[in-house]
């Protein structure tokens, strides 16, 4: 009678261990890839509309008249920066062009402000302090139809937020960006 062999070798338990860790290894990859794209196309971009569409409110709601002068009254400032020049209200200006940071002078100045990771608006006296923030929004005014005799105005105000807090996007930061008009 001829005795049959039962069972698994080494060679073959080995084999199918080396296949598996193999297997297992390729999938981590995918697994961190599906966490970074969730966190960044999922949390970041809802945080970045949420805080756009915050900017748009606060900006539809300042006091048209008090708020387009040649010199905006002190509740027209919604950077949270009380520096000279910051103050813009609704007057035309800003720029949509990314620069990282708070800038010294130029387009960007009265047109931007900056939130820490819950959200929360830097206030101060100047640049110092921001800090490391986690969002930066930056907005522009535009004038569609100027102020004249029995002529109401029409402003066009775009604000773009841009995320810091993204992980493992190389050089793209998850952003947002909305529009809305203004009439007096």
């Amino acid at each position: 009678m001829a005795k049959t062999e039962h069972g698994v070798s080494l060679v073959e338990t080995m084999m199918a261990v080396l296949i598996a860790t193999f297997v297992m290894t390729s999938l981590g990859g995918v697994v961190f890839k599906a966490t970074a794209q969730n966190k960044n196309q999922g949390v970041e971009m809802s945080r970045v509309t949420v805080y756009a569409q915050d900017k748009i409110e606060t900006l539809t709601n300042l006091d048209w008249y008090d708020c387009t002068e040649t010199t905006p009254t002190a509740e027209c400032n919604t950077t949270g920066i009380t520096g000279s020049g910051w103050n813009q209200g609704l007057k035309s200006g800003g720029t949509l062009t990314y620069v990282a940071g708070c800038p010294a002078s130029g387009a960007m100045i009265g047109y931007v402000d900056f939130l820490d990771a819950a959200g929360n608006q830097y206030t101060g006296a100047d640049c110092s302090v921001v800090g490391t923030f986690a969002y930066q929004r930056q907005w522009q005014v535009t004038e569609i139809i100027s102020t004249g005799a029995n002529t109401p105005g029409l402003k066009r105000v775009d604000v773009i937020v841009w995320s810091r807090n993204a992980v493992n996007t190389g050089s793209a930061a998850p952003s947002a960006m909305l529009s809305t008009f203004l009439s007096e």
